[in-house]
């Protein structure tokens, strides 16, 4: 496998998820975004946080288990904890904007007992102390593939019982509803893992062309849902709101999409191998250059939407420069994660 292509595919991971944060504060803090937008923004939040969890559970494989969970540790539950005090931060100086509850034990308790300030590391960390249960290694392990695949359709059927009753988000412990959420794209990743390199990229190389047509239309359709039967207008239906099901079949095209341009790309794009090595800062700052620079973005134009593509591409690249300082300073790197 190319060393550049996973990173590539974070790179896109965290675009789209870039993209649809500023969609969503550009309406929230200004006006509507028109129904493209509007569908654009859902196609982003069917897939951003998806795409990631597969890729974690491809890389993922055996090893020692110490070492992994000290890993994972450092890299990803310290700058959790790290940015999770800087918003509390801001919160209790500054502004409630970040605030979920109304008393400092409380934002203490949602942040760090709930993880509901930043939700993907945290759920992404807690998934990584079940992984040992799945990962894969050089030899063929049939009793954990087999486990793998039955887990994961078993938490589907989970998923969409509870989708359908209402009780998707009704234990926000440890981020315990997304857990059960993102670990089937988790095993999809693991299952991934257990087939060889050559035949996993047979199947999903083979007619790669067709199957990038396919899916594109695939993904036209699912966002046509987001709008039918709705009166003319600005509105779209949430993709959070939708049965579980149809998350899932709209984020599995749009990860083969990103899958396919990923691979059909030249090797040497420093910047989207960068973009890719970096995707969980770009996620981690993005909450903090968002608010600022919408409130500089506001302060001298009138809203437009032109606005939402400066701010995605503004926050990559302030991101980026503070991590190229930031690596250079040995005790503040380790705690951003680099």
């Amino acid at each position: 496998m190319r060393k550049t292509y996973p990173d590539y595919m974070k790179a896109f991971g965290a675009i789209l998820v870039i993209l649809a944060h500023s969609i969503s504060t550009y309406s929230e803090s200004f006006k509507l975004v028109p129904r493209p937008l509007g569908i654009i923004g859902n196609l982003c939040y069917a897939v951003n946080a998806s795409v990631f969890f597969v890729i974690a559970g491809y890389f993922c494989h055996k090893q020692e288990k110490l070492r992994f969970y000290w890993k994972k540790t450092k890299t990803i539950l310290l700058p959790f904890a790290v940015f999770s005090l800087l918003k509390i931060f801001y919160t209790l100086i500054f502004s409630s904007r970040f605030a979920h509850s109304d008393t400092p034990a409380g934002i203490f308790k949602d942040a760090f007992l709930y993880g509901r300030l930043y939700w993907f590391p945290y759920t992404l960390f807690i998934i990584f102390l079940l992984a040992p249960l799945f990962w894969h290694g050089k030899e063929k392990d049939r009793l954990r593939f087999t486990l793998s695949v039955a887990v994961m359709i078993v938490f589907c059927i989970i998923n969409e019982y509870l989708s359908l009753s209402g009780k998707e988000n009704s234990v926000l412990l440890l981020q315990l509803n997304n857990v059960c959420k993102y670990l089937p794209f988790f095993l999809m990743g693991i299952i991934f893992g257990h087939l060889s390199e050559t035949d996993l990229s047979k199947v999903l190389t083979k007619h790669m062309r067709i199957k990038l047509v396919l899916s594109s239309a695939l993904v036209v359709f699912f966002g046509y849902l987001l709008v039918r039967g709705l009166p003319a207008g600005d509105e779209v239906r949430v993709m959070w709101e939708q049965p579980y099901h149809i998350r899932v079949l709209t984020a599995l095209p749009l990860i083969y999409i990103i899958y396919g341009v990923s691979k059909l790309l030249p090797e040497k794009i420093s910047l989207l191998s960068l973009m890719g090595q970096r995707s969980l800062q770009i996620l981690l700052f993005d909450s903090i250059f968002r608010t600022i620079i919408y409130s500089l973005l506001a302060r001298f134009f009138e809203p437009h939407f032109w606005m939402i593509a400066a701010e995605s591409v503004l926050s990559i690249a302030l991101t980026l420069i503070c991590c190229e300082i930031i690596k250079r300073i040995p005790f503040i790197r380790t705690l951003v994660g680099l």
